[in-house]
């Protein structure tokens, strides 16, 4: 490749072949999961107005600050592609008044791409997917948390076919969270002067955040910090406790993680993260509950719940087993070889389409021998070769037996 060919542009992924069939089996599977939660599937813009990433996700988060693709202002307004979709579904919900529909908690599925500019790495992309889901609700009570929170997990557990370790935290409701807040500050006020530059930020926005800094120094400090257990109403406690109790009773792994806060501003009451269990290094997804998301946007007093999972963390994390069977789609149906080459086979291949079959044809430069390796390859199931002289045999490519046959036979024969 010459130095002027134009490349894919970096942190970005070429899927096709193996690949493409891996991440359309994980997204029939995870769809397929939230379908079983009474999920429905939304589609939100790949891009919506600047503001309302700015409004939701919070000025604070590294996202807003750091991240977001802001695409060049025409017109009136400023459009960014999605860092993430939450805020898209909102939009969505209060747009289209589905917060009036009678059938509460609203259930919605996604995936598709979001976009951040960070630094590439391994499991961390400038264009990624996301699967996840939202419930909303005029208020998210217990058993609908409880319901999210198993959903990330099962769906997790079944995409790698492996155990996982969730990391949970309460964050307790607005008044409880502010009051931690103001704690936050009044203990790391005296050490500003030797923390990083971004929890200097952070400090002026939103202390929680600082819990988050992997800078060690400020790190290590945060463990000393106070305990947001310590701030939560009476109610926040005994919500938790009930949390814990069934993820207890179910036999679900968990550890309480008190520094736990996610990477973004709205999220109060529980929030969790999801690791392989074998190897906890990385997070493959997390979620938590949102009080004012709705509101902040325009929108009524509505309260939300979702997760979100990185698919190409999924996807590093899996076995070369679990891809393959993911991988597997559905075989070819029939392979037509058209040695009359005069395009008759065409309105053959279209009857064929017509009756619910799948059709291929190879490139006119093969030969015989190279037609049925490549019909080996993609799995078909019969060969369908049309001679010269216009007579039709029909291989099985199980059996390996081939016989002459009409149309009107063969297609009786593929009907069966």
């Amino acid at each position: 490749m010459s130095e002027s060919a134009i490349r894919r542009p970096r942190g970005t992924t070429d899927y096709f072949g193996f690949d493409e069939e891996v991440l359309l089996g994980l997204e029939r599977l995870l769809m397929e999961e939230s379908s079983l939660y009474g999920c429905k599937r939304v589609n939100p813009p790949v891009f919506e107005e600047s503001r309302l990433f700015h409004r939701s996700v919070g000025e604070s988060s590294d996202i807003v600050r750091k991240e977001t693709f802001d695409l060049l202002s025409k017109g009136d307004k400023d459009y960014t592609l999605r860092p993430e979709f939450t805020a898209g579904v909102n939009r969505l919900v209060l747009e289209n008044k589905l917060y009036a529909l009678p059938d509460l908690p609203v259930r919605f599925s996604y995936m598709g791409k979001v976009f951040r500019y960070e630094r590439p790495q391994s499991g961390r992309l400038r264009e990624f997917y996301q699967y996840g889901v939202e419930f909303l609700d005029a208020k998210i009570d217990l058993d609908t948390s409880l319901d999210a929170l198993l959903l990330s997990i099962e769906a997790t557990k079944k995409a790698l076919k492996k155990d996982v370790l969730v990391l949970i935290n309460f964050l307790g409701s607005f008044q409880s969270r502010e009051n931690y807040k103001k704690a936050l500050a009044d203990f790391f006020r005296p050490h500003l002067d030797e923390m990083c530059d971004d929890c200097k930020k952070r400090f002026e926005t939103n202390p929680l955040r600082i819990l988050d800094c992997k800078v060690e120094k400020d790190h290590e400090l945060g463990k000393m910090a106070p305990r947001i257990e310590d701030y939560l109403s009476a109610e926040d406690k005994k919500e938790y406790d009930a949390i814990v109790s069934v993820l207890e009773e179910l036999g679900v792994s968990y550890r309480k993680d008190d520094g736990l806060v996610r990477g973004l501003d709205y999220y109060t009451g529980l929030v969790w993260e999801i690791y392989d269990a074998e190897k906890p290094t990385s997070a493959l997804g997390g979620g938590g509950k949102y009080s004012s998301l709705m509101k902040d946007i325009g929108g009524p007093e509505f309260e939300g719940i979702g997760f979100s999972l990185g698919i190409e963390r999924l996807i590093l994390d899996m076995t070369p087993e679990r891809k393959k069977e993911l991988s597997l789609t559905s075989p070819l149906d029939v392979f037509l070889l058209d040695f009359e080459r005069s395009g008759k086979a065409i309105a053959l291949a279209q009857k064929l389409r017509k009756e619910g079959l799948s059709v291929s044809l190879p490139s006119q430069q093969k030969g015989m021998g190279g037609c049925f390796k490549m019909a080996d390859r993609l799995k078909a199931r019969n060969v369908v070769i049309v001679f010269e002289d216009g007579h039709i045999e029909l291989k099985d490519m199980e059996s390996r037996n081939q016989k002459a046959v009409t149309e009107e036979e063969l297609i009786t024969l593929l009907r069966r």
